[in-house]
């Protein structure tokens, strides 16, 4: 999936900090560019971006990656932020459900070494599913509609869930994962980056 990296002082760059998961590649440019351009984005440009004589280069890039991560859309994704060089760490506070990691970022699973779901129907509705419209649980690839899951898990006043209980298999599991894992099965018919998600729909950054 795409991710988002922070780079700090003179040549030779040093990678130090990089924000992956993003469900798809449009989601994560946006973010890039908000991340760039805080005084300018319309989700950002509210808040004092006014840099502090205290502040070094790559605290003042931390503490507009702090404020973008608590805020809508990017607070309901599944992002991780991962440190590469602990020696430029500075704290941070994602929301509970965004890990912070440290070191090498690994090797996701190849497209081919994924479990293909067998389901033919919504375990919710029993109607007939399809690539469009199908999302999977992470850990059983259980399968459902996509409108049928986000509006059995949904609560009142959110858009959609963030973190989400399976009500097949009972595993618990980020809604963002699952939409992630329906793309990688999606590309073997699909590119992943020309599946719709509702992050990409947020033309407004």
């Amino acid at each position: 999936s795409s991710g988002i990296n922070a780079e700090y002082g003179y040549a030779p760059w040093d990678m130090i900090l990089c924000v992956h998961n993003f469900p798809t590649r449009t989601a994560g440019l946006r973010f890039e560019w908000a991340w760039q351009n805080p005084k300018v984005s319309v989700r950002l440009k509210m808040y004092d971006w006014q840099k502090k004589k205290s502040e070094t280069g790559v605290q003042f890039q931390i503490r507009v990656l702090e404020r973008m991560l608590n805020v809508s859309p990017w607070n309901k994704l599944p992002l991780t932020v991962q440190w590469l060089r602990n020696e430029y760490k500075v704290p941070l506070v994602p929301p509970l459900h965004m890990p912070i990691a440290h070191g090498p970022i690994e090797e996701q699973m190849g497209t081919e070494e994924l479990v293909i779901c067998s389901e033919t129907e919504c375990l919710l509705c029993r109607i007939s599913l399809s690539a469009e419209n199908s999302v999977y649980c992470v850990h059983n690839q259980c399968a459902f509609h996509i409108v049928c899951l986000a509006n059995k898990l949904t609560k009142k006043h959110e858009l959609l869930p963030v973190a989400i209980v399976c009500p097949k298999c009972g595993s618990s599991q980020l809604w963002g994962e699952m939409v992630s894992l329906r793309n990688r099965v999606n590309k073997v018919q699909t590119p992943i980056y020309d599946v719709n998600h509702w992050a990409d729909q947020l033309s407004q950054v």
